[in-house]
């Protein structure tokens, strides 16, 4: 007897394995910004879509400011693309991208982030983060790979 799995049960494996990969991440993130000497570290979850919007993104946001109250850092949310200057992204530990797709930086923010991350920056992509940037080669070392 062969026993086949349905296309429901497989979707529901699917997304057990990307929340517990989600769970680790922001898990491992945590650490980090405990780990950091500020008062009290701040991450920016940046969740701009130009492409498909990805539902888990209203529940996403929550759950990392939940995190936040309970590990001890502050969260701050935007799709507002304006936040990737310099002198703002300098109060910030770590950004998230949270399921961002499509072409969301002009050249100045992400000249903006690049010198961010260089300056000791933290950088979380969760899930389509790696949908995010196409045309920017540096963003794709950083993400790790595309879709």
């Amino acid at each position: 007897m062969k026993f086949e799995m349905n296309s429901g049960f497989k979707s529901q494996i699917s997304t057990f394995k990307l929340s517990m990969r989600f769970l680790a991440l922001l898990a491992v993130l945590c650490l980090f910004l405990q780990s950091c000497n500020n008062n009290k570290p701040r991450v920016l979850v940046f969740s701009k879509t130009k492409g498909y919007r990805h539902q888990s993104i209203n529940v996403g946001k929550p759950a990392i400011q939940k995190l936040g109250a309970e590990n001890g850092f502050d969260v701050d949310t935007t799709e507002n693309a304006d936040a990737f200057k310099e002198e703002n992204l300098k109060k910030y530990a770590a950004v998230v991208f949270l399921s961002t797709t499509g072409d969301v930086l002009d050249l100045q923010q992400q000249n903006a982030f690049k010198r961010y991350i260089q300056a000791g920056g933290g950088y979380a992509g969760v899930h389509a983060a790696a949908d995010t940037e196409y045309d920017w080669w540096w963003y794709n070392k950083l993400a790790g790979a595309w879709f």
